[in-house]
């Protein structure tokens, strides 16, 4: 059967299934004719003569579609041509070909119920497929009838009125905080400006994709009296740092003449900014500026109303060298002037001072606060407050007991006793400090790690009780010397300081410097006890003993955990990133710098890790507050140190940079609970240094000499440089030389 498939393939014929897979459209279908049937079924039929018939038609014939038949037979063909052999093999195709065709026909014959059953159903398929095409047409134009007539114009209405009742709402609410701004000049409504500015923020935060959005915000917060309020106030963000500014005016202004209802709304306003702290600072400042203020004014008229005509420049006087101008007829009427002005400011600050006891009286019961905000640095609160100890600090309780009991019974020994006591406590001391907390770096941080009673302290404990010849052979030391001395301890090698996911072993340093610190109060508690058992001689000794050694413990935690603090925040990618920052340019900025960013995330991730370690040793509030005072202290300097490297500055790169001074602050105060903020106005006051005059920094120089020479030589060159001559810098720079800066 294959091979007569082959077979009809190389004649041009096709099996049925075939011709009817073929037939796409009904008239290329063909169907054989009647005669042709008839003439091949009235041949004489032997089936097994057919199929040997069939069988001896060559291979060849069958091989593939491109075999060209008359080609092979003409290749066949003798080179000597015999008519009767031509003729006789001649005959032979023909039968073959005929057996061939008698087969086709019978298989045509036999499929051809099936095929012409196919053939309608075919026809009939084609006729539903030209109706479907015909109703999906008219579907078609029906749905985009539909879509014109309902979708777009009926649902597109509603959403476009859904949108214009939103901004709408929006709208109302920008033209009211419009108002508000201004009623805050005349009727000082911060409270209700400040409410309304944190609403309009979240409201325009929720629609800011719409565009209209950043085109309103700067129009709404407009308004002609401040020269700079279209820069400033580009961005509600902007808004609500002017409120703050305005509000900070408004809180001096009850320096002078308090008022209660002004002063109520400037509380109720910082209260709802959550800077309540803030507030007694920044009131704390405002009074002492105007008492000086006060003082000046009163002096200074009275000097020139004395002076007359004279051209002396009182006005750029010290107050001291102000008072030396006074004459002795003026002097009576200006003392007399000068306590009504002090009066005024006394009796607001009295005022003020009423004003806080009676609403203090008010909010006697803590709430929920305000608690959790006082316990806040306390990590992992969960576990009790147990004391932290160490076995050696119990087993020197324990034989501190012990020696007491021997005191009580053999009292002439008592001060040998209590001088081997102290001894032990010398050492224990020495032995904290020495693991734990000497480092060379303490002198260049400027921060005052260590006092001069400590230091003095581990001097002593190191040339009376330690032996320094384990460590420094060349030390030559008697023998009777070595005698009352020890040698110096070590730290064990289980101990690691060096790994930054531990902190660099800060629940090892806590441990060691909490449980040396718990074993000198207990000293103290027992410090009345001893002095009864101590001989009238030697009492001075003891006193000495606490003044001297036992209450210098707590300040060990300074120096020991200022070594993590350096460490825990990468304080140098900041003046990295810091040094890259454009400084001298020309417009206010409303965005702040990216490195706040990136050191509001160290501290983020140091806070992250107070956490993990207090998992394992709770870390008390004194030792989470000097650890925040560290860090916030090695920050600030070093932003006062970034700033100092800047090379140019314009006002506007100064108005950056207290932006981003101001925006770290404002993060910073929801990491931590410590008031006020470290070395806040250290930097500060470095920033406003940039608007002083020539004869103002020069004085400013003389009594700021917390700042490094680099520092203050950068507030010459880069502020003064370009607005006085060469010979007025090199004084400033001069005066800057003579300074002797003692160490803090």
């Amino acid at each position: 059967m294959q091979k007569i498939k082959s077979l009809m393939a190389r004649q041009g014929l096709k099996s049925p299934q075939e011709s009817m897979a073929d037939l796409s459209p009904v008239e290329n279908l063909r169907i054989p004719s009647k005669e042709e049937l008839r003439e091949l079924r009235e041949q004489p039929i032997d089936p097994q003569a057919e199929q040997e018939i069939i069988d001896s038609i060559e291979e060849v014939y069958f091989s593939n579609d491109s075999f060209d038949m008359v080609q092979h037979e003409l290749e066949k063909l003798p080179p000597e041509l015999n008519l009767q052999e031509l003729e006789e093999y001649r005959d032979k195709l023909k039968r073959q070909q005929a057996a061939v065709s008698k087969k086709v026909a019978d298989l045509i014959l036999e499929k051809q119920p099936a095929y012409v059953k196919e053939l309608e159903r075919v026809t009939a398929l084609q006729t539903n497929l030209q109706l479907a095409a015909v109703i999906c047409t008219n579907a078609r134009r029906q749905l985009s009838v539909a879509k014109e007539g309902f979708t777009e114009a009926s649902l597109g209405l509603l959403a476009n009125q859904r949108r214009r009742h939103l901004l709408t709402g929006l709208l109302k609410s920008l033209r009211t905080i419009k108002t508000l701004v201004k009623l805050t000049h005349m009727e000082e409504d911060y409270p209700g400006a400040i409410q309304l500015c944190l609403e309009c923020q979240k409201a325009a935060s929720t629609f800011k994709h719409y565009s209209c959005i950043r085109t309103i915000i700067p129009l709404f917060l407009f308004f002609p009296p401040f020269p700079l309020t279209l820069a400033l106030f580009s961005s509600l963000s902007s808004a609500y740092f002017w409120l703050q500014e305005q509000l900070d005016v408004a809180l001096s202004k009850t320096c002078k003449h308090f008022d209660v209802s002004h002063y109520t709304k400037v509380q109720l306003a910082y209260t709802l900014l959550g800077k309540t702290q803030t507030a007694m600072d920044q009131l704390h400042m405002h009074f002492t500026q105007a008492i000086h203020n006060t003082v000046f004014q009163v002096v200074l008229g009275y000097v020139e109303l004395c002076a007359g005509n004279a051209d002396t420049k009182f006005q750029k006087m010290q107050y001291k060298d102000l008072c030396t101008h006074i004459t002795l007829d003026s002097y009576i009427p200006c003392l007399t002037d000068l306590c009504k002005a002090l009066w005024e400011v006394m009796l607001s600050y009295h005022r003020t001072m009423q004003w806080h006891e009676e609403h203090d009286k008010q909010e006697t019961t803590p709430t929920p606060e305000t608690m959790r905000s006082k316990k806040k640095s306390d990590y992992n609160l969960n576990k009790t407050n147990a004391p932290i100890l160490t076995n050696t600090t119990l087993n020197v309780i324990r034989l501190v007991g012990k020696y007491m009991q021997m005191m009580n019974i053999l009292k002439p020994i008592a001060f040998d006793v209590i001088h081997c006591v102290s001894q032990l406590f010398d050492y224990y001391l020495y032995a904290v400090y020495t693991f734990f907390g000497r480092n060379d770096m303490y002198e260049s941080s400027g921060l005052g790690l260590i006092s001069s009673r400590l230091r003095t302290t581990l001097n002593r404990i190191q040339e009376s009780l330690i032996d320094m010849t384990s460590t420094h052979p060349t030390a030559n030391l008697g023998t009777e010397d070595r005698k009352e001395k020890v040698p110096s301890p070590h730290l064990s090698q289980l101990v690691v300081l060096t790994n930054s996911g531990t902190l660099y072993g800060l629940a090892q340093r806590v441990v060691a410097t909490e449980s040396l610190v718990f074993l000198a109060e207990q000293f103290e508690s027992l410090q009345s006890h001893l002095d009864t058992m101590m001989p009238a001689a030697k009492k001075p000794f003891l006193q000495q003993f606490y003044s001297q050694t036992v209450s210098t413990a707590s300040e060990l935690r300074k120096p020991i955990y200022w070594i993590v603090a350096a460490k825990a925040i990468d304080y140098e990618q900041m003046l990295l990133m810091m040094a890259g920052v454009k400084w001298d340019i020309r417009e206010i900025m409303s965005q702040h710098n990216v490195y706040v960013d990136v050191l509001l995330k160290e501290f983020e991730q140091f806070n992250k890790r107070l956490g993990e370690v207090s998992r394992h040793v709770r870390i008390p509030l004194p030792v989470s507050n000097v650890l925040w005072e560290h860090c916030i202290r090695l920050a600030n300097r070093t932003l006062v140190e970034g700033y100092a490297n800047v090379k140019k500055c314009s006002n506007e790169g100064r108005a950056l940079m207290q932006l981003d001074f101001q925006q770290f602050l404002m993060k910073l105060e929801k990491l931590t609970d410590l008031r006020p903020i470290p070395d806040k106005e250290f930097v500060e006051t470095y920033i406003k240094a940039y608007y002083l005059t020539e004869n103002d920094m020069e004085q400013f120089i003389k009594n700021h000499r917390e700042y490094s020479m680099k520092q203050l030589a950068n507030l010459v060159n880069v502020c003064l440089g370009s607005h006085i001559n060469k010979k007025a810098r090199q004084k400033l720079l001069a005066a800057i030389d003579d300074i002797d800066r003692p160490k803090r």
